[in-house]
């Protein structure tokens, strides 16, 4: 039995446990690792038991994120009974957002049934009716997807459920019926609408929120954020619990201890004994350091335990990942290590529907296939390329320059449609894709990053449809992404950046420090936070590698003293 199954619950456990019981609304403000979960299931399971056997009422989980979400599930299926776990719902504020507009949609002239459009399928539909997103009129052109076509993007699914649930207080008392206890976790980081939506949605419920505002990552959220925690505490006429102050997570002191110096500017008291260890490398020694390091781990600990590589970008993170998977040939050290990429499956299916596109103009060349996969084209493009724009010209460019190389070999495009041709599955054309986007202007950022990520598959297709062109039947049949968990990925070894480490925990940690990766209009203090939240994902080693004198202004002061 570990340290968290024989403590829990501590006596300020028990004692928050107790109030939710009674039916209270809490504000429960406590840093990482202090069992903030284990108690929003405990108080979760009691409201649970208090139910009669016919209840259909359910115990709401909601948080901004995808990860917290999966880990709270995870946990729940190992400590629930099945019967119990009929009586939880896990969700995001945007997919509770989506249910409630299904269910209620008409009452704001939705047509019924109405469908999420994520991200991809947003950009497919603004590309191809030729709208920027940053465009005086692209709200008006979303909201007119959903009130013609029952079409949700993401931005249009909490406004409009908000609408609903503040027209209607029948509808607020139904939810009320339905969702008696609403948990919130990671309550810092909601932002202005997912509040407003909460607001509405538990005003008859018992809510119990928990945050963290040294977890706030970004400084434009933090004035706010504290002012909502006033706001909160107004709302459920209740006041901020400070009681969680143990950490559960990680037993080793030093750590911990680490991460506060980071977070408030404070020199580390290096120790040789203690389980946070440094590494000052050269920038071109970071892959082989990299490697060694994370063999040293593997032969020390269990199956089962998880290594994070932790870095400041997303870039940093592509080119460490890739070097890792794929040593090169004059490195003295030559074995791969297979790290994990966190998915995001939307990117993944852009890159699909592009190659169908492109599939079904091979098979019957026509400017009209020629432009649509174009669109789709420049719809990847966007999800690998958050700087990318499109425009009329550039789809009217990428078409002709398909129509113009699409025969023989002598261009990558050639090769490309020549590979799709082939009847091999889609994912065998990826690289040709990645050639031929080296030939197309504005795409070589995409082609860049796409190299980075492992092998992309095809999924099955549920329906098959013969008659329709391949990109309609991939489209038919994909589902929208990032609602719930898309982008919570397994393995044994990830490579994330900081702002992804959030929701999620590592038995063995590497944070690597690269004050260039960092941008220099971050204010410290935000900079600060983001470490803090970084190092905190450790339970049990923590080691930091950084460039020679390249320390920053947040791990600089942390290693003031001179360490052997």
């Amino acid at each position: 039995m570990n340290e968290r199954s024989q403590c829990f619950p501590s006596p300020e456990q028990g004692c928050l446990i107790e109030r939710a019981g009674a039916k209270e609304s809490l504000l429960i403000v406590a840093g990482p690792g202090t069992g903030k979960s284990r108690t929003a299931l405990a108080i979760a399971l009691q409201k649970i038991r208090s139910l009669p056997s016919t209840s259909l009422s359910r115990v709401l989980f909601l948080s901004f994120s995808n990860a917290t979400i999966r880990r709270l599930a995870v946990s729940a299926g190992m400590q629930f009974s099945a019967s119990e776990r009929k009586h939880l719902k896990f969700m995001t504020f945007h997919s509770c957002a989506a249910d409630l507009l299904s269910h209620y949609g008409r009452f704001v002239g939705l047509p019924y049934p109405t469908m999420v459009a994520d991200k991809l399928q947003e950009r497919l539909l603004a590309i191809e009716a030729e709208h920027d997103e940053e465009g005086e009129g692209y709200w008006g052109f979303l909201m007119s997807l959903a009130k013609n076509k029952g079409l949700l993007a993401f931005s249009v699914l909490l406004p409009l459920a908000s609408r609903i649930l503040s027209a209607s207080k029948t509808l607020r008392r139904v939810v009320s019926r339905h969702y008696p206890l609403i948990v919130v976790d990671e309550f810092q980081d909601t932002s202005e609408e997912q509040w407003r939506f909460l607001q509405v949605l538990g005003a008859e419920s018992q809510v119990v929120t928990f945050g963290d505002p040294n977890q706030i990552i970004y400084s434009s959220l933090h004035q706010a954020t504290e002012r909502r925690l006033g706001e909160f505490e107004a709302w459920k006429n209740t006041a901020a619990d400070l009681s969680l102050a143990r950490n559960f997570r990680c037993s080793q002191k030093a750590i911990l201890e680490f991460a506060d110096c980071l977070l408030h500017g404070r020199p580390f008291e290096i120790n040789d004994s203690d389980p946070v260890k440094f590494a000052a490398v050269y920038r071109t020694q970071l892959r082989v350091r990299l490697a060694l390091l994370w063999k040293q781990i593997q032969d020390k600990i269990g199956s089962g335990q998880t290594i994070g590589i932790l870095l400041p970008s997303n870039k940093l993170v592509e080119d460490v990942a890739t070097s890792l998977r794929n040593p090169p040939e004059d490195s003295p050290i030559r074995f791969p290590v297979y790290a994990q990429l966190a998915r995001d499956e939307a990117a993944y299916d852009a890159v699909l529907l592009a190659l169908a596109g492109i599939k079904d103009f091979t098979s019957q060349p026509s400017k009209g296939l020629a432009r649509r996969a174009a669109v789709a084209l420049l719809a990847m493009n966007s999800s690998w390329d958050s700087r990318s724009r499109s425009s009329r010209e550039k789809i009217s460019e990428v078409a002709d320059r398909l129509v113009c190389h699409s025969e023989g070999e002598g261009t990558a495009i050639g090769r490309l449609c020549t590979s799709l041709g082939s009847g091999q599955p889609l994912s065998y054309s990826v690289p040709a894709l990645i050639e031929a986007l080296e030939e197309l202007p504005a795409f070589k950022r995409a082609a860049k990053r796409l190299t980075a990520h492992p092998a992309i598959a095809v999924r099955s297709l549920c329906h098959v449809q013969p008659s329709l062109p391949l990109f309609d039947q991939f489209l038919a049949n994909r589902t929208p992404k990032g609602l719930e968990g898309d982008d919570v990925f397994e393995g044994k070894t990830h490579v994330i950046n900081y702002h992804k480490a959030k929701g999620r925990e590592f038995d063995y940690l590497v944070l690597v420090v690269d004050p260039r990766e960092e941008s220099t209009k971050t204010p410290l203090a935000e900079k600060r936070r983001l470490y803090y939240v970084a190092a905190t994902r450790a339970r049990k080693w923590l080691g930091v590698i950084f460039f020679g004198a390249e320390r920053g202004p947040v791990l600089g002061p942390a290693l003031v003293r001179p360490h052997s």
